[in-house]
């Protein structure tokens, strides 16, 4: 036999091998796939403490698989995932690369079960079973490339065609339902509509959901929008935070554009409109947005991911261009910049949604302004820290109001004081109270002092101090909390004066843009501000204005407070209810007031104010002579009672 011949013989002996395993693996294929899955299962139920089942398998074909009677749920809790049948095909020529691209999906009679009961879920065990100590958590050493594989295996598991039928899902949060169901979704060709009911707590709603999925250039957007004329209300909001949110249609897509290495590029576009708002923390009413989009173009680098400025965020009448970025290693650092040149006044004024600004409801401008944003903070180095902001006027004017008459501060008015929102007392400012001190008959010495501890630059800014806003943002960076405010005195004077005491965002931004105007347009003086300020802040328990304090505390006119009596007053503005906490058993002020008095002194001898012969009088301690003693005479009573019982 030649060499030919044998070699002929043993690849004929060969192929009949192969083709034999081959014939053998294909009888017995759904017993050695039910043993494969059983194995995965027990490991998963093993890891997870869970309860997953599977009644049935059977391999279909080459590369198709059908799994019936699917349930799974935590070894406590209830059920929450059920599935009748489930189908799916795999394309080979993928699946010999590695990769799993699923082409083909069908789904019957499915229900997936959220339940929350306190802080008992059925689902957080799946986050909760196989725990990797951070020392194990491998981070990418590249996030174009991570992102770019990321984007790749979740348009490959998306199936190229999918066919759902009779699908539930339902949220039970401390016995708050909210079911969604759909009775048909297909994707076909790359396009998908379906109709979604939604039941809550038996109130009924139908939205429709329609879209495009492109596996293969990697593009996804879909529109949800109500099936009648009314708006989508979201579920569970009104239930769980008090908040009511609504909108008519809601739009998002998302494409990647191209992958280079160091470099994934995103672009799409969102956008949602009727948008309405409506929660106590935002405003005292529903916020109405008529056009709220962005058109994003999102870069992702080897270690950073940024908003690139050729984004477009529109928001009503106003188009910006931000520019962000987040590159967490090795520190996380954070960049934002916004700079809009040149533009109409009134695009920003006519932006406001309705119900947000409601003293500045019907205001009339004329001219341009521009704004611009510099942010940058290393949070592992909260003092790197940068912040700048203006908004420059260019021929700008009001020529009306509108609900607000911000001149009132240069006349006489009627003010009414607030405790926890509660109205408690109403007085004239102006001569016609008694209690009314202009400026010049106010002492000077409580001028330099409040000055000193509120807003040393009071008399130089205008209305804003970007410094003291940075300070108090590193301040809070480095607590972890809002510890720090960095409110100016006309930021104070404008929220007592001409806003509601409620404590939401819109009153924040409202404060500003009121405070802007008043300073920008010179619509009062700053001796003017001043001068109301000092007769308004509360000073003690129903004490308003620096005369009743200066009675209440000294039994003396405002006019002849010392330094030291001045430095006191100028302490307690933050908390005037307490004054008595900085006062020992024996009326003498605490020794932590030393270092106030110490630091105040030392910066109005820097600034001027005071000569270094006067700060040397200013002693840390004051003498009660008012009726304030015998408020602080009936604290140590009631603490001597406590310490007997």
């Amino acid at each position: 036999m030649d060499l030919t011949t044998r070699i002929t013989n043993i690849l004929r002996y060969f192929a009949i091998a192969i083709i034999s395993m081959l014939l053998l693996l294909l009888f017995f294929r759904n017993n050695l796939i039910s043993i494969y899955l059983q194995r995965k299962i027990d490991r998963f139920n093993t890891a997870y403490h869970a309860d997953l089942k599977i009644t049935g398998v059977k391999i279909l074909g080459i590369a198709s698989i059908r799994i019936t009677g699917i349930t799974l749920k935590p070894l406590q809790g209830d059920t929450l995932v059920k599935i009748d049948t489930a189908y799916a095909s795999i394309g080979l020529l993928k699946l010999l690369s590695g990769r799993i691209a699923i082409h083909d999906v069908q789904l019957k009679n499915s229900c997936f079960t959220l339940v929350r009961e306190d802080s008992i879920t059925n689902y957080l065990f799946l986050l909760k079973g196989k725990s990797e100590s951070a020392e194990h958590i491998r981070k990418p050493a590249n996030f174009a490339v991570a992102s770019d594989r990321l984007m790749g295996f979740i348009f490959d598991i998306i199936p190229r065609s999918l066919s759902i039928r009779n699908l539930t899902l339902i949220h039970l949060n401390n016995h708050h339902r909210t079911t969604y169901h759909i009775d048909e979704l297909f994707i076909r060709d790359h396009f998908f509509h379906t109709l979604i009911r939604v039941d809550e707590e038996n109130k009924y709603t139908s939205w429709v959901l329609a879209g495009r999925l492109d596996n293969g250039n990697r593009i996804a957007g879909f529109r949800l929008y109500s099936a009648d004329s009314t708006r989508i209300v979201l579920p569970f909001l009104q239930y769980n935070w008090q908040a009511d949110v609504r909108f008519d249609t809601l739009t998002f897509s998302l494409a990647e554009q191209d992958a280079t290495g160091d470099l994934t590029r995103f672009s799409g576009f969102a956008s949602v409109s009727g948008l309405s708002i409506n929660h106590e923390k935002i405003a005292t009413q529903p916020v109405n947005f008529d056009k709220l989009a962005i058109d994003y173009h999102i870069n992702i680098g080897r270690d950073y991911a940024e908003l690139d400025s050729t984004s477009t965020i529109i928001f009503n009448r106003l188009m910006l261009h931000p520019y962000a970025r987040y590159r967490p290693e090795p520190s996380k650092q954070i960049t934002l910049r916004v700079h809009k040149l040149l533009f109409p006044a009134t695009d920003l004024f006519s932006s406001f949604p309705e119900g947000l600004f409601t003293s500045l409801s019907g205001i009339e401008v004329t001219g341009n302004i521009s704004w611009n944003l510099d942010f940058f903070v290393d949070l592992a180095n909260p003092d790197s820290l940068q912040f700048e902001t203006s908004l420059d006027r260019h021929q700008f004017s009001v020529k009306s109001y509108g609900n607000s008459d911000l001149t009132r501060l240069n006349r006489s008015f009627s003010y009414t004081a607030y405790d926890h929102d509660i109205p408690v007392r109403t007085f004239m400012v102006g001569p016609e109270n008694p209690n009314f001190r202009p400026l010049k008959r106010i002492s000077h010495y409580l001028h330099v002092s409040v000055m000193t501890s509120e807003d040393g630059g009071f008399y130089q800014h205008r209305g804003f101090l970007p410094d003291a806003f940075r300070e108090s943002m590193i301040t809070n960076i480095k607590e972890h909390r809002f510890a720090r405010g960095g409110s100016t005195i006309t930021m104070q004077l404008v929220k007592n004066v001409f806003l509601n005491h409620n404590k939401t965002i819109a009153r924040k931004l409202e404060e500003a843009l009121l405070v802007w105007l008043i300073e920008n347009q010179g619509l009062c003086t700053k001796d003017r501000m001043f001068e109301v300020y000092l007769n308004i802040i509360e000073w003690g328990p129903l004490i308003y204005g620096v005369n009743e304090a200066a009675r209440f505390y000294f039994n003396k006119d405002a006019s002849r407070l010392t330094l030291s009596e001045s430095i006191f007053l100028a302490s307690i503005i933050p908390r005037p209810k307490g004054f008595k906490y900085s006062f020992d058993e024996n009326g003498h002020l605490r020794e932590f007031n030393a270092g106030f008095y110490r630091l105040c002194t030392e910066k109005m001898v820097n600034k001027g104010w005071i000569t270094p012969q006067e700060a040397m009088k200013a002693i840390p301690d004051v003498d009660l002579k008012g009726p304030a003693r015998l408020l602080l005479k009936k604290q140590d009573t009631i603490t001597l009672q406590d310490d007997v019982h």
